[in-house]
This record gives structure tokens, sequence and C-alpha cells, in this order.
């Protein structure tokens, strides 16, 4: 019955439920604060430094606490009340973002400073990552989970389209300083909406027994999955060598493409945009898709992209590449969250995300340190060359080998 639905009822009916609709909220929030932190924070760093390494370095101290953090929130979210998580995790974010504003308006230059605010933003971002999209599914069911996924993902990105443009013309006209500011108040917002969700009649049966053994029982559980060790085993390769193209923007806006933040804002909003417009379709179309073998397709994709977007000197083109690497990063993304859940039992699946947690942590810390050493030492061009040939071969290996991941 559900396939004869419209496309716009299909898209509108998970609103239908009160908890979604402030789950989404704060989901767009969330999401304008980062990109607003991201573009201020990461054309700060390259001010003061003029390295592509450290910019890069900034979004692993960022992302890498969820290698850390990852399979410890994963399980707290299968024992605790995701909402409370939520609202706890994207506070502590709200506070660090205070604080970074504060640092750059005084003008401190320690770096170090800098990234040990980053790395705490990531504990709280690591804890969100777990929760959000379990509690997206038990609010909404697991039948309309695909489009419960989707939907938060393009909300986040429609925002960011805007979010980045619009820090990228702050940065520039005002500096980073108030780009945080709003940064921050979103965040505070965000909380707030996540703390009004009442959470359904959820079984968190392993709160019985002790966090550490619900953690370490979880990833070697989840890691037993054939499903979800392949799954995981390729986030970790389109981590390093696909998503290091979000830490490295800065330095094709300026070593590649010449532009100012203004054109860096609008590298960042043309990710938000193609990844939107993929969300759309799948979103639309999800439960009439074969899964695994769009997944493969979306990451040899990613890999081909990535060599355009590094050698293209024309921004047009960049712009394009751009797009089509945020269309293949958000349906990876989505495609992971749903195939992960799917692959375990639901009194597993916030551990099945936190694992995801472990696999993104680890391709941050390794990733952008990796890609913006080579920057700095071959070129920017000649590193996204051989970045998106490592992620075409792992494709092209998972493809053969994975009977399991083809036919999810």
């Amino acid at each position: 019955m559900q396939l004869t639905m419209s496309p716009a009822r299909r898209l509108a009916e998970p609103f239908e439920v009160s908890g979604f609709r402030r789950l989404w909220l704060g989901a767009v929030l969330t999401a304008t604060a980062q990109w607003m932190d991201r573009v201020a924070v990461g054309w700060y760093i390259f001010s003061i430094t003029d390295s592509a390494f450290l910019t890069s370095a900034a979004v692993s101290a960022q992302m890498g606490p969820g290698f850390f953090v990852g399979p410890v929130a994963g399980a707290i979210s299968d024992r605790s009340s995701r909402p409370r998580i939520l609202a706890l995790a994207i506070g502590l974010r709200s506070c660090t973002i205070v604080a970074m504003a504060l640092l750059v308006y005084s003008g401190v230059t320690r770096i170090e400073l800098v990234f040990a605010l980053l790395a705490l933003g990531g504990v709280g971002q690591a804890m969100q990552l777990s929760s959000q999209q379990t509690l997206s599914s038990d609010l909404v069911g697991a039948d309309r989970r695909a489009r419960a996924v989707s939907l938060l993902s393009i909300g986040q990105r429609v925002v960011s389209a805007g979010g980045a443009v619009g820090s990228g013309i702050i940065v520039g006209a005002f500096g980073p300083t108030f780009a945080l500011v709003i940064a921050a108040c979103a965040t505070s917002a965000a909380a707030f909406s996540y703390s009004t969700i009442t959470e359904p009649r959820v079984n968190h049966a392993s709160g019985r027994g002790s966090l550490y053994r619900d953690t370490v029982h979880g990833l070697v559980t989840v890691g037993r999955v054939p499903l979800a060790a392949i799954l995981l085993g390729l986030m970790v390769i389109v981590e390093v060598f696909g998503f290091s193209f979000f830490a490295l923007v800065p330095a094709i806006a300026n070593r590649v493409l010449h532009v100012g933040p203004v054109g860096l804002g609008g590298l960042n909003a043309a990710t938000s945009i193609g990844g939107v417009l993929g969300l759309v379709f799948f979103a639309t179309y999800a439960e009439r898709l074969r899964l695994g073998i769009l997944f493969l397709c979306v990451f040899g994709s990613f890999g081909a992209l990535m060599v355009v977007v590094g050698s293209a000197p024309w921004y047009l083109v960049s712009l394009m590449a751009a797009a089509g690497i945020g269309c293949c990063a958000a349906l990876i993304d989505a495609l992971e969250w749903l195939l992960l859940q799917q692959s375990v039992s639901d009194d597993l699946r916030g551990r099945a995300l936190g694992a995801w947690n472990v696999a993104i942590g680890f391709g941050w810390i390794v990733g952008p340190l990796t890609l913006g050493a080579l920057a700095d030492v071959i070129g920017v061009s000649a590193a996204f060359a051989l970045a998106g040939s490592v992620v075409l071969s792992a494709c092209a290996v998972a493809s053969v080998v994975s009977s399991r991941l083809r036919a999810a």
C-alpha cells in the first residue's frame, strides 16, 4: 500500500509523528551549527598556519573521538533514553563552540587549544550520531526507517547549503567569531528540541548488565555479522580516502581554484545540494531499490569524483564534482545506517551505529592527516587522484568478493 502513495505523501508521512518533527528540527539546527563551525574554524586555522595538514588535522581532532567514544556511545544508546542522550551531547557541543568563539575573538593562536576544544566537541558529536538514527526508527517504526533516515539527512543538508554559503559570507565580512556565535545559538536550540521528545516504549534490555560488558559484547557481536563486517570495512576505506575531501576543501579553494572564503562556502554548499538531491530520490524510492547494489555504485562514483574535483582548475567543474561527492557521501551514510541496523537484532542497533562511529573515527584520524600531508608534499591534485583510485579499487574488490552485500 505504501508503494502506491504519491511521492509527496510518502515524504510527508513520518512528520505525522510529533516526536519525529522535534528530532528533525534538532538535527537541522545541529547541521546549521556544524557547517558554520566547520567553515569558520577551517578558514581561521588556514589563515594563521597556511597549512593544509593542520587544517585537515583540525577535522581529525573533531571527528577522531568517535573512534574511542563510539563503542561506549552505542552501548549507552541501547541502555538509556535517547532523547536525553541527544540533549546532553548537543549541550556539550554548544559549550565548546562558545569557548572556541571566545578563543578566536581574543586572538589566541595556540593551535593546541583549538584542537582540544574540537576534540571535546567531537565527544558530544559521537554521542549524537549513535542515538539520532536509532531514535528515528523508534519513533516512526522499522517500515518507515529508510524515509526517516533520509528525511533527517535531507533537512540537515538543505540547511547546510545555506549555512555553508552564509558562513563563507559572514566569515569574509565579519570574521569567524560571529559565525561561531550563530553556531552556538543553533546548538543550544537543538539541545532544547531534543529534550522535548517523548521516547516511545523501547526495551533497553542491555541496561541490566554493566556498561563495559555491553560495550565489548556489542563490538564483538556486530563484528561477527558478515554483512556488518564488510560494511564497516568499506566505511573505513571511504572515510580515509573519500570523506577526507571535506577536510581539504579549504586547500582546494586556495591552491587549486584560488578563490576566497565565499568560493569556499560555495563548494561546501554544492556538497550539501548534491546530498539533498540524492536523498530526496532515495527517500521516495528506497523500498524499490536493491540497497547493496546501490551502495556499490555510489561507492565507486565517489572514487571517480575524487579524481575530478582535485584536478579540475575551473570553479564550475569543481562545483559540479563537489555536488556529486555530496550526493555520494549522503547516500553512503544513509545506506550504512540502514544496512547496519537491518543486519543486527533490535537490541544491538545502537551498538551497530557505535561500531560505525569507530570506523568513521578511525577514518577521520588517519584520512585527513594522510591526505593533508600528501597534499603538502605532492600537491592537492595528485593527493586526490591517489585517494580516488584507492576508493575505486576497494569498490571493485567488494563487488567481486561480497555476495551478501550484492544481495542486500
